[in-house]
């Protein structure tokens, strides 16, 4: 397909355009592209050295007191100062040590998730070189007041590659001392450092709150009591004390462990940001995104238009999305990364992700944010053709075949389209499906572990919802059972059990449970097979996925064929490819150029653009395109192309008629008045223009030449009249086309004169009264001001109907004369732009989400409200115990956790993530009992593993069983 070949050819020239499927899977990346998306670098970065090295680091605030002694006695234990003795934690990690431009980067040998680093060498004070008979040592003081020590074997093989690699961090080191200078001001804009100063564990001064979200004024979304989010938070606390914070973050299990379990509100954007790298984008191109801004300021695009259309339907079930501040902030994002890849500009559903990152982002963390995502993490689903996610589509069918086999063999048997369903969930990461609350908890885990996550959630759901699925038998069924489950995430896994802590696992966490438990064998290695399988054949099928859907979804057009309108599908965006896509306009229209080469290509009457003396082309293909155009845009869509076609073949003659009048009735009124009256006579000259020239012939002609062969047939003797082929001379055609010619000029003629004859006469005066008319003017009933008249649609056909020769053309000659099921002369194959096609989709989903939200939000406020009595005397409690009201505040800020002590049992319940199952074995065994035999065999067809429960007793003695999150 020449069009694909074009891009992927380009998309090897470049490097660094997003097309199609050259970032789509690991096998076509490079090795140092493969490397930085490892550690969620940026792409530029090489490695410039490599080591074998042991690892260890240490806080000033490790092992130095635990709980609410931290913050009160921090500055007399002296916490703001590094010790001057380091004792290192005991752990050891021994790995592979990266030096990058601007990275120094660890991974464990045995498992990442037991230690990894990405620090940036601007956060590194010092380097301390200790060598010794038995090892070297380099030891590290970084700005956070950590400690890391690097230890490189002694071998004398290794010893010059140990001498390397110290050379080469001190010329790196050198070489970075610029960044030093904006680093203060960087980590300033991180909540994580604000968290730590604000409880006098940074050395940094930390004035003012960091630009967040819009949460922070709209509130964020769910209940904070009931997520223990202040618990949380003071987690992250301790960890940030212990393992640094931001730019030199040392990710341990309990890193990971804190992500699982759902992110606090104020620390998700910075987390967001950490795990998919954005933040280094950011600091490495400070100042980008406003002077973006800035220097297309007041500039207009197709994209933007794009945007502007989108705004009011992102997300507009949050608070902040009805208010000019939230549009505000959506709006510049999206225009932002328009101007910074006009090659893409805008795509459909990115303004759903933006508008959720928003939430806990500020402008500039949730624009680098988005570079990621559509460059990085989902590469080639915001994009022209959204050729990613389709493939993403075709993947995940594959899995659930391999998976369960029962269900995807009843999906096949009755058609039932997963990709209808499925793709919208993929597209907005489940943020157009999901309550906002469930969904950032997914999102949680997709910026910690990538793309991988959206598949295994979606197995998940499948798995779940199998037994049920296998009783469905369509689309709308299959969908309809779908959203109910999304509708009921927040109620009861099991509600019929008989133990209470099973009674409390909602549906969400039961989800999470199985999406990352038992498929947690769908990784990025398995999903990128399954997408091999399919990569080719996504080329073939993608133009018939798009085209039948489009199709499927057009206005009714009675008057077109089947194959007509593929046909006319195909013509039509094979010039959309020529004329759009190849310009980066990321349009699905056309433009008049383009239209006029369209009609010059079905219609017998319009001649090529080129052959026009008015360089603007044709009068009426003019006022055709401007009457078909239902967005005003200059622009044609196909549905507004087909819907104008299908008027204009109609084959009612009174119906054709009334809708050629109506492309003249500007105003609606159902009138037509002087100058309209003429330039229809014009237009209907350009119609007929191959008539009468006589380069056709009409039904009227061919009839006259027929009868003349007919005539000089029976001049034949009777046996001969069947074996001989008679026809007409020439001068027989000539005066046959002559006649032709003379009538054609004469309805014309014929059509002005009745037109004004039976014209009825206005029932407005003219402007001037007493204006004094040329004798010449006055005759010409067209041409005087002072008599204006006007045709209705009754009077219009009369006129039509007085004339043989236009009610032939307007019953028979202009429909035939437009051939719509004429073959595509082009090698190009027509692809479809996907940026509108999802709209029906996302939306149908936002409405489910958001009638959860409003449910739940209704659950929370009766919370609310029956606490305000506890919170009264809570504040009569305080005054009397001496505490002013503001103190008692004070005391329950999210930022201070100076006079907070945490629950262990609390504390115990978040961090057991680890739980055997969450399934109830009483309500299961119950619920067996009650299917029969067939049902037993199809449940135990879609398990998808030999997943074992344990019995009842051991769960009732596991302390870790977690009830709160998964």
């Amino acid at each position: 397909m020449a069009f694909f070949e074009a891009l992927r050819d380009k998309a090897i020239s470049t490097f660094n355009q997003v097309v199609l499927d050259k970032k789509v899977g690991a096998e076509s990346l490079s090795r140092e592209q493969l490397f930085c998306q490892r550690f969620n670098i940026p792409d530029e970065q090489r490695v410039l050295s490599k080591a074998a090295v042991t690892i260890a680091y240490s806080s000033a605030y490790t092992n130095q007191g635990q709980g609410q002694g931290k913050s009160q006695h921090s500055k007399q234990n002296g916490y703001a100062n590094p010790a001057k003795r380091t004792i290192f934690n005991e752990s050891r990690y021994s790995g592979n040590l990266y030096l990058t431009q601007q990275f120094l980067l660890f991974e464990d040998g045995e498992d990442f998730r037991d230690c990894s680093f990405t620090l940036h060498l601007s956060t590194v004070k010092k380097v301390e070189r200790e060598p010794s008979v038995y090892e070297n040592r380099l030891i590290l003081l970084i700005t956070t007041t950590s400690k890391l020590m690097i230890r490189f074997a002694f071998e004398a093989s290794l010893r010059s590659d140990t001498e390397r690699f110290a050379q080469s961090l001190s010329t790196v080191l050198k070489k970075n001392q610029p960044q030093i200078k904006k680093l203060d001001a960087f980590v300033q804009t991180c909540y994580s450092e604000y968290l730590l100063a604000k409880n006098n564990i940074s050395n940094l001064n930390v004035e003012h709150v960091p630009r967040g979200g819009l949460g922070l004024v709209f509130k964020f979304p769910g209940n904070p009591k009931e997520s223990r989010d202040k618990t949380k938070l003071k987690l992250w606390f301790d960890l940030f004390m212990e393992d640094g914070r931001n730019l030199s973050l040392i990710k341990t299990q309990m890193f990971y462990k804190l992500i699982r379990v759902g992110l606090p509100n104020r620390l998700r954007g910075e987390i967001w940001e950490l795990c998919s790298g954005s933040i280094y984008l950011r600091l490495q191109n400070e100042g980008e995104y406003q002077r973006l801004l800035e220097d297309n300021k007041d500039k207009g695009s197709f994209a933007i238009e794009e945007i502007e259309k989108d705004l009011n339907r992102s997300l507009p079930e949050y608070a902040a999305y009805q208010s000019e501040e939230g549009i505000g902030r959506l709006r510049r994002v999206l225009t932002a990364y328009s101007w910074k890849n006009p090659e893409l500009g805008y795509c459909q559903a990115m303004n759903i992700v933006v508008a959720a990152l928003l939430i806990y982002m500020s402008e500039e963390q949730a624009f680098w944010s988005l570079n990621v995502l559509c460059d990085r993490a989902v590469p080639g689903y915001y994009s022209k053709t959204m050729y990613g996610t389709l493939l993403d589509q075709r993947a995940f069918e594959s899995l659930v075949q391999a998976t369960m086999p029962l269900l995807w063999e009843h999906i096949t048997k009755n058609d039932i389209q997963v990709s209808v369903v499925t793709l919208p969930w993929f597209l907005s990461l489940y943020l157009s499906s999901m309550p906002l609350v469930f969904a950032f908890r997914i999102l949680d885990i997709f910026f910690m572990q990538g793309p991988k996550t959206l598949f295994q959630v979606a197995l998940a759901i499948f798995k779940i919802n199998g037994e049920e699925l296998l009783q469905t038998e369509d689309d709308g069924s299959f969908i309809s059972l779908i959203k109910n489950y999304f509708n009921t995430l927040d109620s009861s896994a099991h509600p019929t059990s008989p133990q209470l802590k099973y009674r409390n696992i909602i549906k969400f966490q039961e989800l999470l449970s199985i999406a990352f438990k038992e498929f947690s064998m769908v990784d990025e290695d398995m999903i990128n097979v399954h997408r091999g399988k399919h990569r080719e054949s996504i080329y073939q099928n993608i133009s018939t996925f798009v085209k039948r859907t489009e199709i499927r979804n057009l206005p009714k057009t009675p008057n077109i064929s089947s194959n007509g309108l593929n046909i006319l599908y195909d013509r039509f965006y094979s010039l959309v490819e020529q004329s759009n896509i190849t310009k980066g306009s990321g349009s699905s229209t056309i433009d008049y150029k383009s239209f006029h080469k369209f009609m010059s290509e079905i219609c017998e009457w319009v001649a090529p653009l080129e052959e026009h003396a008015n360089a603007a082309g044709s009068p009426f293909l003019n006022r055709l395109f401007r009457c078909w155009d239902s967005g005003k845009h200059n622009t044609l869509s196909f549905p507004d192309l087909v819907v104008g076609l299908n008027g204009l073949v109609d084959p009612d003659l009174m119906s054709s008629m009334s809708s050629f009048f109506a492309l003249y009735d500007d105003d609606h009124s159902g009138k037509i008045h002087n100058n309209r009256i003429l330039e229809v006579s014009e237009d209907l000259l350009y119609i007929t223009d191959p008539w009468k020239q006589g380069l056709l012939l009409d039904r009227i002609s061919k009839v006259e030449l027929q009868k003349q062969v007919l005539a000089e047939q029976q001049k034949l003797p009777e046996e001969e009249r069947a074996q001989e082929t008679v026809t007409v001379d020439e001068a027989t055609q000539e005066e046959v086309t002559g006649k032709q010619i003379e009538r054609y000029l004469h309805a014309a003629s014929t059509f002005i004169k009745r037109a004004f004859e039976y014209a009825q006469p206005d029932e407005d005066e003219p402007l001037i009264a007493e204006l004094q008319i040329s004798p010449k003017f006055r005759h010409n009933a067209a041409l005087d001001p002072t008599h204006p008249v006007y045709l209705n649609v009754p009077t219009f056909r009369m006129v039509i109907l007085a004339d043989e020769t236009y009610e032939l053309l307007f019953s028979t000659t202009l429909r035939d004369s437009i051939h719509l099921e004429k073959a595509v002369d082009t090698d190009l194959n027509p692809i479809r732009n996907l940026r509108d096609m999802f709209d029906g989709l996302l939306t149908d989903g936002m409405k489910v989400a958001s009638k959860v939200r409003s449910r739940m939000d209704s659950r929370a406020s009766q919370v609310s409200n029956s606490g305000q009595a506890a919170s009264i005397a809570s504040s009569a409690s305080s005054a009397k115990s001496g505490k002013t009201i503001h103190e008692a505040e004070e005391e329950e800020r999210d930022d201070d956790f100076g006079t907070i002590s945490i629950d262990e049992k609390d504390k115990d319940l978040i961090l057991a993530t680890e739980t055997s199952s969450l399934s109830d074995p009483v309500s299961r065994k119950n619920n067996n009992n009650n299917n029969n035999n067939n049902n037993n065999n199809l449940k135990r067809t879609i398990d998808t593993t030999n997943h074992q429960v344990n019995d009842e007793k051991q769960k009732e003695n596991d302390p870790n069983l977690n009830l709160i999150d998964f």
